[in-house]
């Protein structure tokens, strides 16, 4: 091989493993991407409770916790109800609003089912949950798992952003030994 062919070899392969990365995104199925974001989410957030709530005391952490995920669903909910034009304010909507969510941000280990449903009442059971797996996956304590308290704070504050007559309460807990997670939505008059 002469001085130029190795140097048009060289300059050929450094411009395919340039554009690898290109064509690695190109041909990732839209699933996969999914479920590397969600699991990304889900693993940050669970090693954030992991590490900062014994730093900190649970009470603390989970005054700091609840208060994102609350205000942070107050942004959310409304905006996933325009962009997908859900219509309604009742707790029909706002459970719509969380599947939703849930489809769209950590679906792929996601299994829930409506068990009741009326424009007042909603009651929802979540049979396998992304934040479960990671609890085990990284060894949280159930003290620690931000699921009851972080999620009840998400919860209320996004049925709240819909309408201010929606109550959002969970029932039961996997974290604590409960067969499934159950939240009831209800439109108080």
């Amino acid at each position: 091989l002469s001085a130029e062919e190795g140097r048009s070899t060289n300059t050929q392969f450094k411009e395919e493993e340039e554009n690898m990365s290109e064509e690695i995104i190109k041909n990732i199925p839209a699933e996969v991407k999914l479920a590397y974001t969600a699991n990304t989410l889900t693993a940050s957030i669970t090693l954030l409770n992991k590490v900062l709530a014994p730093l900190v005391g649970i009470k603390k952490y989970n005054e700091i916790n609840n208060k994102i995920w609350g205000e942070g669903a107050a942004i959310l909910f409304p905006m996933i109800k325009k962009d997908f034009k859900i219509p309604g304010d009742d707790a029909i909507a706002a459970a719509n609003i969380i599947d939703v969510v849930a489809q769209i941000t950590i679906s792929p280990e996601f299994e829930s089912e409506r068990v009741e449903e009326s424009p007042t009442r909603v009651v929802q059971r979540t049979t396998k949950c992304p934040w479960m797996e990671r609890n085990k996956e990284y060894g949280v304590e159930a003290e620690f798992a931000s699921c009851p308290e972080g999620h009840q704070a998400w919860g209320v504050g996004g049925c709240k952003a819909i309408n201010p007559k929606l109550t959002h309460t969970i029932k039961t807990f996997m974290p604590r030994g409960d067969p499934y997670c159950e939240y009831v939505i209800e439109f108080k008059k």
